[in-house]
């Protein structure tokens, strides 16, 4: 079973990773409070479905009223402008019958998933008509992804401005406001001025087929016949937090044990990767611009050391990334970078979680070639600790919370 306690966790992973699942579950049949997931929230992304079904799970799920839209947009890059239109279109089609139904639902609080902040200001006002408490999913800022991590806008324009002004007025609207890790609670409450108490942590966590014993399928013809050459595994989407320069300068710089370096994903670095996959010096770097989300877990298995994120921003070191709990519950090794989020992970399964600093492609070529030298000694995740870190834990003690305002 995992053992961490709250200090030793940095204050990141928080109570979630401290309580028995077996516990939550049986607290879970006295909770009287339940939610309705409502809005046009993006089922494509991981967090948004485990969220919810791990809700389901605890059984606080009154309904699920989503609008669709988001299921058109390719999840291999930023939408665009077009795309981005057609989204909001049918969004604003789908409203009206939405807050309908929610409108005759049976009284629940309302969770908005992400990205719920940007339609919070339409539905906390409802809500308390409806005498009902809105429970907002902060999953991603907006104000530090856009400006600070991917320097989409200029900092300390008027248009910076502008979003860390909506993310503010949109987050004071909400009565619970849920966050992957307690270093994002914290950063909000510095940032933007708020209540620390408002914030309550969820771990991201994996879906089930994410698991060691999950059926694998044939990814030759990704991947090439299974050989002896060790495989060491990246995938996501090629944005500055990942480091994706930093995983590309330590294969360039990589001199051990004999291994294929592959990187699977799209972004707005894709012209860095381009570049790279051209650059006679980075030939042992294989590029795979997308893999369908279903065949991803026969990916991992066929790694053998799997990578996390390197960028040396504060974002990434506030985060525990979706595919580092999908790598750990496939039984996969582990190296990202060293940050409050997982250090505490790191130091209690050394031979399974392995961290260097962040942007230091030396660092990270290094601890590649002693975890091929040592990958006899590398071992699996225990279960238990892998259900731990999932958001099961958090969605109990949010539905607690809950009743204890009623």
């Amino acid at each position: 079973m995992l053992t961490l306690n709250a200090a030793a966790l940095g204050n990141c992973l928080g109570d979630c990773a401290s309580h028995k699942i077996q516990k939550d579950n049986r607290h879970s049949r006295r909770m009287t409070t339940r939610l309705i997931a409502f809005g046009g929230y993006d089922t494509r992304k991981p967090r948004v479905r485990c969220l919810i079904a791990s809700i389901r799970r605890a059984g606080g799920l009154e309904d699920e009223i989503v609008i669709p839209g988001w299921e058109s947009v390719a999840e291999t890059n930023v939408p665009s402008r077009v795309a981005f239109l057609k989204v909001l279109a049918k969004l604003v089609l789908g409203y009206p019958q939405a807050l309908w139904r929610l409108a005759r639902s049976p009284r629940a609080a309302i969770l908005l998933p992400y990205p719920g902040i940007i339609e919070i200001f339409l539905i906390a006002p409802l809500a308390r008509l409806m005498r009902r408490r809105v429970v907002l999913d902060m999953f991603l800022p907006l104000y530090d992804t856009i400006v600070i991590d991917r320097g989409f806008v200029r900092r300390g324009s008027v248009v910076a401005r502008a979003i860390w002004l909506f993310e503010r007025a949109g987050m004071r609207l909400a009565d619970v406001i849920v966050v992957d890790t307690d270093c994002h609670g914290d950063y909000f409450a510095s940032e933007f001025g708020l209540d620390r108490e408002k914030f309550h942590t969820i771990l991201v966590g994996a879906e089930n087929q994410f698991a060691v014993a999950a059926p694998v399928e044939d990814v030759s013809d990704l991947l090439g016949p299974i050989d002896e050459v060790p495989i060491v595994l990246f995938y996501g989407q090629l944005i500055p937090l990942h480091g994706v320069p930093t995983i590309l300068d330590a294969a360039r710089g990589y001199s051990g044990p004999k291994a294929r370096w592959v990187v699977i994903g799209r972004g707005q670095l894709e012209g860095v990767m381009r570049d790279a996959v051209a650059d006679q010096s980075c030939n042992r770097v294989e590029w795979i611009e997308w893999v369908e989300y279903k065949r991803l877990p026969s990916v991992i298995a066929r790694a053998d050391v799997c990578l996390g994120v390197f960028g040396a921003s504060d974002k990434a070191a506030r985060v525990i990334p979706n595919k580092l709990f999908q790598q750990l519950a496939m039984g996969k090794p582990v190296i990202t970078r060293a940050s409050p989020a997982v250090d505490a992970l790191a130091a209690n399964f050394p031979e399974t979680v392995r961290t260097v600093p962040a942007n230091d492609p030396k660092a990270l070529a290094d601890a590649v070639a002693a975890a091929l030298s040592d990958i006899g000694k590398l071992v699996p995740l225990p279960q238990r600790s892998v259900a731990e870190l999932g958001p099961d834990a958090g969605v109990v003690q949010l539905i607690a919370r809950l009743d204890r305002c009623e």
